[in-house]
């Protein structure tokens, strides 16, 4: 186990397992993608309470599939040595229980390790953003002579398949996470993401 506050000679003994009521709101931060695509980011706990609390469960973390990306294709999984989370902390360093003096937090990392990239829109034919229309993506200058009427309806049409024409679809992952105590939930959410793995640790020491 570990302390967490400006006591370092609290021992777990000394304090009863947190309570929803003594936990805060998660807050969390999310990162760039890295040169591999992997976005990295965390989760960090507040003990507001007055009393000193333990933490000895790290909680759960869940996933929500939003726009394109395809909820089939997202798993969920714990940290260890080896894998594709190269940047979160080794698993070493995690603890079995922390001490959370009134104030202290812990933190849980996490991230998200695409395996496919969000798919893509049109083909050439421009057929996906109006209906399934096959018009001609230029417009037909001479249909009645009525320029005006004509460039109104046509152009608009013709305007949206080129900018979504071979366009990458919008998708994003929430990552959601919840302390073992059942206090309000965090959430955190990754952009251009479809498929892929949130890796997240265990218990980390609040910095």
């Amino acid at each position: 186990g570990g302390t967490a506050g400006s006591d370092p000679s609290a021992s777990t003994a000394a304090a009863a397992v947190c309570t929803a009521g003594q936990l805060g709101a998660p807050s969390q931060t999310v990162g760039s993608p890295d040169s591999s695509g992997a976005v990295y980011g965390s989760f960090t706990v507040a003990n507001t309470s007055t009393t000193a609390c333990s933490v000895g469960d790290p909680g759960s973390v869940s996933t929500i599939a939003q726009g394109a990306a395809d909820s089939t294709k997202i798993t969920v999984a714990r940290h260890v040595a080896g894998d594709a989370a190269a940047s979160l902390p080794d698993p070493s360093t995690e603890v079995a229980s922390l001490v959370l003096r009134p104030g202290a937090t812990y933190r849980i990392q996490f991230a998200w390790v695409p395996s496919q990239t969000c798919p893509t829109t049109g083909g050439g034919t421009g057929g996906t953003t109006d209906g399934g229309s096959t018009a001609s993506p230029t417009p037909t200058p001479d249909a009645g002579g009525n320029s005006g009427a004509t460039s109104s309806g046509t152009d608009s049409g013709v305007s949206t398949q080129m900018f979504t024409e071979d366009g990458t679809q919008d998708g994003s992952v929430t990552v959601s996470y919840t302390p073992a105590a059942g206090s309000a939930s965090g959430s955190a959410s990754v952009s251009n993401a479809c498929a892929g793995t949130v890796i997240y640790t265990g218990l980390l020491a609040g910095a």
